[in-house]
């Protein structure tokens, strides 16, 4: 379409999108893996906490994904609880950390029951682990075969080092944090973006310039 400007006059032909540039998304994105809240990444950029929560889904659902099945010799494996919807309505979040790189390499959220261990432990299948090793919750010597398994939190320090790592740059999974996530969905999305950026270092190196606050939206 044709424009005119209002003060000359002048006719052209806008070759440009509206909205934001790229470059503002970019930032959308990481500050928000960097433990910022929608609410406060958009009064940083200019923007609504929609703006930024849209912008970070579509980020996660284009790029953030789990790990291709490979082979992970160890496992450490453990659960963490947060809530959705409010503090009365506990989720826990499940997870598995390749021990020789540090990744993890899935994960799953439901309840603190034997179902939601035997989702992840069906996945792990096609990562040919020779040896899980746990804390000492009972649903986890009830899946686990016998040489197969190891209980002892000595032998979880990578994975609950991850818990609190995680635990910093989430707000959300702070143990006293004010902050409850509004759907399971979501919650599935900040693991993919937490894995992406941090343990996984699957992010590109330009996203984490947080000098881009300074480009003017």
């Amino acid at each position: 379409p044709r424009w005119r400007c209002r003060a000359c006059q002048y006719q052209f032909t806008r070759t440009t999108l509206p909205g934001p540039n790229p470059q503002a998304k970019q930032a959308a994105v990481t500050l928000y893996s960097r433990g910022l809240s929608f609410r406060a990444v958009g009064d940083l950029l200019g923007t609504t906490a929609q703006s930024v929560l849209r912008w970070v889904c579509g980020y996660v659902d284009m790029f953030c994904h789990k790990p291709t099945p490979g082979r992970a010799a160890v496992v450490e494996l453990d659960a963490m609880w947060h809530y959705v919807g409010c503090k009365a309505n506990k989720l826990w979040i499940w997870k598995a950390i390749d021990r020789a790189t540090g990744r993890l390499i899935d994960w799953e959220c439901g309840d603190r029951s034997e179902a939601a261990a035997r989702a992840l432990l069906e996945r792990l299948q096609a990562w040919s682990v020779r040896l899980f090793c746990t804390d000492s919750y009972a649903a986890y010597e009830t899946l686990l075969e016998v040489g197969q398994h190891y209980q002892g939190k000595d032998q979880t320090v990578r994975v609950e080092r991850d818990n609190g790592r995680q635990r910093h740059w989430l707000a959300t999974c702070r143990r006293k944090s004010i902050v409850v996530s509004k759907t399971k969905d979501m919650v599935n999305r900040r693991m993919a973006l937490y894995a992406h950026f941090h343990p996984n270092g699957d992010a590109d190196p330009k996203m984490a310039r947080l000098p881009l606050l300074a480009t003017p939206i």
